[in-house]
């Protein structure tokens, strides 16, 4: 939670046009106040250390995009009941949302671009397997990455996504599955078999921000990927588990 918060104060600081001096001035000062108290200084931790750097670089031009945190999520879940036309994109859109969360997605990974229709990192449906329960029932989703960005002379890497009490990526996956089909090809289509354009996610993502009462300029689709850090963080996963995770090939 420490590493959250300090990292929302850095994006206060840019909101409010301080000098990079200036924040890491005051970072440095939150520190030394944590060594003297005994604590473990936060301030040390990998994407504070470049999430300075980054704002010393590119000054006022910091990422100012916001994480999609789990409540947030579970009230995107809730108001795409209400702004999607169809079951079927209803239950497309919410695996999307809370796969995108709970799996570390990159935005190139579920969608594809006009100009770019050919995308070597798109999930494919055979990428996801279930597992089962001595019942039968599916308690837990496996996502294989073959290819994704620094994957070079990577090996394939897996994540499991566990049933959650809210915005349960293994439901949705379920729901969606039930009426995508079989077919191979992408894991997420659109009815008529075509990938899901980044466009059109963006569209129906920032509809839904702005039924939640939220600023659709700084909640995106890398908000779910930036979330997915953030939670795991504050569950106390350590900062190498969620390099790990999130398949970042360095601190940056």
């Amino acid at each position: 939670m420490l590493r959250a918060t300090l990292a929302l104060f850095v994006a206060h600081l840019f909101d409010r046009r301080y000098a990079s001096s200036t924040v890491n001035t005051y970072v440095s000062a939150l520190g030394y106040f944590h060594r003297l108290a005994g604590l473990r200084d936060r301030t040390k931790t990998f994407y504070i250390i470049e999430m300075l750097k980054g704002y010393g670089k590119i000054g006022y031009k910091l990422d100012s995009r916001l994480p999609i945190t789990l409540p947030i999520l579970v009230r995107i879940t809730k108001c795409l009941d209400v702004s999607c036309v169809s079951q079927y994109e209803l239950f497309l859109f919410k695996a999307m949302c809370t796969m995108a969360f709970f799996a570390f997605l990159c935005i190139g990974e579920i969608t594809v671009s006009k100009r770019d229709v050919v995308n070597g990192n798109l999930l494919q449906l055979n990428q996801v397997s279930k597992k089962h329960s001595g019942n039968g029932d599916v308690v837990s989703l496996i996502i294989t990455f073959t290819s994704y960005k620094h994957h070079y002379n990577q090996n394939p890497f897996s994540i499991v996504l566990n049933r959650q009490p809210k915005a349960c990526p293994v439901q949705s996956f379920l729901d969606y599955a039930s009426v995508r089909g079989r077919a191979h090809g992408p894991l997420f289509i659109t009815h008529d078999g075509s990938p899901v354009l980044r466009g059109e996610f963006s569209k129906i993502l920032g509809s839904v921000i702005r039924l939640c009462n939220l600023d659709p300029d700084r909640y995106k689709g890398h908000s779910f990927r930036i979330g997915a850090a953030t939670y795991a963080a504050e569950q106390g996963v350590s900062d190498d588990k969620i390099r790990h995770l999130g398949r970042w090939k360095s601190d940056a």
